[in-house]
């Protein structure tokens, strides 16, 4: 028996084995509870079509060559040659062709499109809570700076101030004496606005008629 006429029967039969074993496995992943991908799942399926076409190739022609090198009777080969027989392998062909570009059409790119669409929006959620958080951190360093610049105008009067005890000015740390307004003004943020207190008031125009007229209808009124 020509070596080649065996070799190609064989290489069919190891074929089917093959074959078989792609197929059992692309079934098992199929149907398993554990496939959540969609995706994959489409993907898993195209694939197993596409095994179960080979596998049907590798049977029929491996019954072929097998009949024909004499392992098993040669009326297979007879049978298998007949023009409508050979036509069942290409119209396999045509339907698996067809199923998966109806699969590819209806299922895998509006699945793509999809996952596409949900990366985008993904995308642009994250890149959102990136600028929030950005445009977050900037509000609360301008807030940061603001209290810095803010404590940093405060000014507060501490310690012992040195004043004189008889025209009560103050010394200050060039060892000039200001008086008390002058003094806390250039040490503080506050001001003064001047006016008499009633007391003083008496003293300076006490004999002024205007002031003893004014504190007479203001006396009235009590």
């Amino acid at each position: 028996m020509d070596l080649f006429k065996l070799l190609t029967p064989i290489s069919y039969w190891l074929l089917i084995l093959m074959w078989s074993f792609i197929l059992v496995f692309y079934l098992r992943r199929l149907f398993t509870k554990k496939l959540k991908n969609k995706f994959f799942g489409t993907l898993i399926l195209i694939l197993a079509i596409d095994a179960l076409r080979t596998l049907f190739e590798s049977i029929y022609f491996g019954a072929w060559y097998t009949s024909v090198a004499g392992m098993i009777p040669s009326s297979i080969h007879a049978y298998l040659i007949r023009p409508e027989n050979v036509f069942i392998p290409k119209a396999l062909n045509v339907v698996a062709a067809t199923l998966v570009i109806l699969i590819v059409l209806k299922h895998w790119i509006p699945q793509e499109e999809k996952e596409r669409e949900e990366r985008i929006s993904y995308t642009q959620r994250l890149e959102k809570e990136i600028a929030d958080r950005k445009k977050a951190e900037k509000e609360r360093e301008a807030v940061i700076i603001e209290l810095k610049e803010a404590l940093s105008n405060v000014k507060l009067l501490s310690g012992l101030i040195p004043i004189c005890a008889y025209c009560k000015k103050v010394r200050d740390d060039k060892g000039y004496w200001n008086q008390v307004e002058t003094y806390i003004e250039n040490h503080s943020d506050a001001s003064f606005s001047h006016g008499y207190c009633p007391e003083c008031l008496g003293k300076l125009y006490g004999n002024q008629k205007w002031y003893i007229k004014n504190k007479e209808k203001l006396d009235g009124k009590d």
